[in-house]
């Protein structure tokens, strides 16, 4: 099984030649356009929020919070796999899950969605990152979930049953106070704009950390030099 992505190049999904060394191509041009059309909350929103945003905004989240760039890069590309698997809201993949562990036991869509996330996270060398910085990512994802759902959705807590993720007693998850999702100016946005927006905050991250790897990268050759340097002292 495979699809065709907007490049044109075939994603093989599975099967013999998904086993292939160019059979899950991983372009950044890919993720930014799919993304950039590819709504969140089932659409379920006052207006078009796209996991493009959606990523934006986490990039943004974290870089006010003042994380390192490698963090907010890594804020940026945590949902990029769902250029290939799509957006599934919460609720809707524990349903699968839980369908597939009756019949089966395994968690099908969690397998699925872990195995992508991967090969993404392999291609920009972004694997280490992602295990070390998991909880503050998440953390992160959920703040925009929560602003989100104050500003583009129907949400009413008098009427509306709690989010798990955001409304567990003890531990809610805040909106964000110092932006406003719901602005004629990003109503006015189309797809090909945040598709954009995304491509360029893409570059500017990763150029970005490749400084900061320089740096540490030196900084640890001159500490090893300083050490040899002892050494030969003693």
């Amino acid at each position: 099984m495979w699809m065709l992505t907007a490049s044109g190049h075939d994603y093989h999904f599975s099967g013999p030649k998904s086993l292939g060394a160019n059979a899950r191509p991983v372009l950044i041009e890919d993720i930014a356009h799919h993304l950039g059309q590819c709504n969140r909350y089932n659409g379920a929103t006052i207006r078009p929020c796209s996991v493009a945003e959606h990523s934006l905004l986490c990039a943004d989240i974290a870089k006010h919070a003042g994380f390192s760039v490698i963090v907010q890069w890594a804020a940026l590309m945590h949902d990029a796999h769902e250029f290939v698997t799509g957006d599934m809201s919460s609720p809707i993949k524990q349903i699968v899950n839980g369908y597939s562990m009756a019949a089966g036991g395994v968690e099908a869509w969690g397998l699925f969605e872990d195995e992508h996330e991967r090969v993404v996270h392999k291609k920009f060398g972004m694997l280490t990152i992602f295990r070390s910085h998991e909880k503050v990512v998440k953390e992160i994802d959920n703040q925009a979930l929560a602003t989100e759902r104050r500003d583009l959705t129907r949400f009413d807590p008098l009427r509306n049953l709690p989010w798990p993720h955001l409304d567990a007693p003890g531990n809610e998850v805040p909106p964000i106070q110092w932006i406003d999702l719901n602005t004629p100016e990003r109503e006015a946005m189309t797809w090909r704009d945040w598709r954009d927006a995304f491509l360029s905050r893409f570059i500017e991250l990763r150029n970005a950390c490749e400084i900061d790897f320089k740096k540490l990268l030196a900084r640890d050759e001159k500490l090893h030099a300083l050490a040899n340097a002892a050494r030969m002292v003693l």
